[in-house]
């Protein structure tokens, strides 16, 4: 199984939700997910945002020499799910690649909860690290019914 996880500069959100995930995977021994992550308006080679590793803590282990990555047709073609962090990246996926519906959602609601894990510019955070801990709270609670959803799939190694 592929997951794809797409925000829009694939810096913050979108790379936080592969590395939390990775290591929820690992935990759990299923080596037979690939967990990747990519931007609508990612510039190529950008780094993930190093106050990253002050949220995430040990999970940033796994971004060392992220690059971003451009969404384009191939890699979300080659995603079996795709995960977005707002109602409005959903559309866009969708309307950029039409043959992708039924295999694009949104994080929260796929975890079964409501609401975007809205980009920083569009907070009401004044701070940057604020804004990072608020996001994480939510990616972390999802991914762990996400990891539950995938091993209940029975892919372990």
């Amino acid at each position: 199984m592929k997951i794809l996880f797409v925000c829009a500069g694939n810096i913050c959100r979108s790379p936080m939700a592969e590395a939390l995930l990775k290591e929820k995977l690992a935990r759990r021994g299923m080596t037979d997910v690939s967990v990747s992550s990519c931007g609508l308006e990612a510039q190529p080679w950008s780094t993930a945002e190093p106050r990253l590793r002050l949220v995430i803590g040990s999970a940033y282990t796994s971004l060392r020499g992220f690059r971003s990555r451009p969404i384009s047709e191939e890699i979300v073609r080659d995603a079996d799910l795709v995960l977005a962090m707002e109602e409005r990246q959903v559309r866009e996926i969708l309307s950029r690649f039409p043959e992708t519906r039924g295999k694009v959602a949104m994080l929260t609601a796929y975890a079964g909860e409501d609401g975007d894990v809205i980009d920083f510019i569009d907070s009401q955070h004044g701070s940057f690290l604020e804004w990072l801990k608020n996001c994480y709270s939510v990616v972390d609670r999802c991914l762990d019914r996400i990891a539950e959803k995938v091993a209940g799939l029975g892919l372990q190694a």
